[in-house]
């Protein structure tokens, strides 16, 4: 047998990052904006599309405010929303969150728009990209991760730095080759289904719930409205887009208020469909750590995915500045991301697996809703705990709905 070929190496650099979406690509916008040496590599191209939310809650918002990156997201054609409709069992709280006496516009962007954007401000930025590169190994010397190996349009090559950091989701490559460990996993506990439309006329977002099914509508890039169907795992159709397709447009038919909505409006994609396991890992171990949906994964019926992304990335972009500066012990700033990671995330992974399991509304929920709605600075309360604005404890209602 013939001797394996060598693998190119390239310099090493303080970081590489695997995964280019809402979680590496702005760890590399913020390495590299402090100076470090950065390699980003994927096994797509920027913008390409993936299953997603879309959503970006009001702490999300926060961050790319706090990046300047809010200007570029509006010029992508992403619109802000500014108002709500949340409809329980025909119980309506309707208005416009606001925040410090401002109103709090949110967004829901394609990730096409997102990620492609995220990608160019970490290249502005300095971060080096390497789009198609599949990672395939690690490189470890000592016990110790200090690269990875893979493939891509240039052949086989070697990528050396100081951390690894994996971002590349909820089944990521690093997080399986380090072996990381599930700390927690609830499982997968509802399915959804969700299509483009073009024509809807509301442009605030509609979240309405029915029995065991939640319906969102929410404005995207281009005239576009992501409307998102949720249900329980045993109500999920037969394999195969067609029975999905036909079980998406029976279901949202089945919701007056919906389909009201959707007079006029037109389906112009095949509806995708996700389900997603419930489940944290451990976040770092020698040379390397997690970051997003790599180290920690939970239903999309909570719409957190792309604002704790970006909560990781501004965490662990200090945890890492501490660590590569010397100023403190590289393990040990990983430590300290982690029990960062650990403290943000906790109460919001156990909140979400309860609305996850899509259980029926409890009658003194309904009736505290009815008069929420009717109370004006109640009403306010309940729309800034659902965007993000204020924290679920401060409005008391997120825990006790079922």
């Amino acid at each position: 047998m013939a001797p394996e070929k060598a693998r190119p190496k390239s310099d090493p650099c303080d970081v590489v990052i695997v995964g280019a979406r809402c979680a590496g690509a702005p760890l590399g916008m913020l390495l590299a904006r402090r100076g470090y040496a950065v390699e980003i590599v994927d096994r797509n191209a920027p913008g390409s599309d993936t299953l997603s939310t879309h959503w970006i809650r009001w702490p999300g918002v926060q961050q790319l405010r706090a990046w300047g990156l809010v200007p570029a997201l509006e010029k992508t054609g992403c619109p802000p929303i500014v108002s709500a409709s949340l409809d329980f069992e025909g119980y309506v709280v309707a208005g416009g969150p606001r925040a410090g006496g401002a109103e709090a516009a949110t967004y829901a962007p394609r990730r096409t728009a997102l990620d492609a954007l995220l990608v160019a401000e970490a290249r502005a930025q300095g971060a080096r990209l390497r789009e198609r590169f599949a990672v395939t190994g690690l490189v470890v010397d000592d016990g110790r991760v200090v690269g990875v190996r893979g493939t891509g349009p240039d052949g086989a090559a070697e990528l050396r730095a100081r951390v690894v950091v994996g971002a590349d989701g909820r089944n990521s490559t690093v997080a399986r080759l380090v072996k990381s460990p599930v700390v927690e996993d609830r499982g997968t506990l509802a399915r959804s289904l969700y299509g483009y439309w073009s024509g809807v006329a509301e442009r605030g977002v509609r979240v309405v719930f029915r029995g065991r099914r939640g319906i969102s509508l929410w404005p995207t890039n281009d005239a576009l409205t992501v409307v998102s169907l949720v249900f329980p795992p045993e109500e999920a159709p037969g394999p195969g887009r067609s029975a999905q397709a036909g079980f998406y447009a029976s279901s949202l038919r089945e919701v007056p208020e919906v389909e009201q909505a959707l007079v006029g409006a037109e389906l112009v994609s095949t509806p995708r469909a996700a389900a997603v396991r419930n489940a944290r890992r451990r976040a770092h171990g020698p040379g390397w750590v997690l970051a997003g949906d790599a180290g920690h994964h939970k239903d999309p019926v909570s719409a957190q995915g792309i604002s704790d992304a970006f909560a990781d990335a501004a965490v662990l972009a200090d945890a890492l500045h501490a660590g590569l500066s010397g100023s403190a012990g590289l393990d040990e700033a990983l430590a300290g991301y982690t029990a960062t990671r650990d403290a943000q995330r906790l109460e919001a992974f156990a909140y979400t697996c309860e609305q996850a399991e899509l259980r029926p509304f409890g009658a003194d929920f309904l009736d505290d809703l009815a008069r929420t709605a009717a109370d004006e600075q109640a009403a306010q309360a309940f729309l800034n705990t659902f965007v993000g604005c204020d924290a679920p404890s401060d409005a008391g209602w997120l825990g006790d709905s079922h």
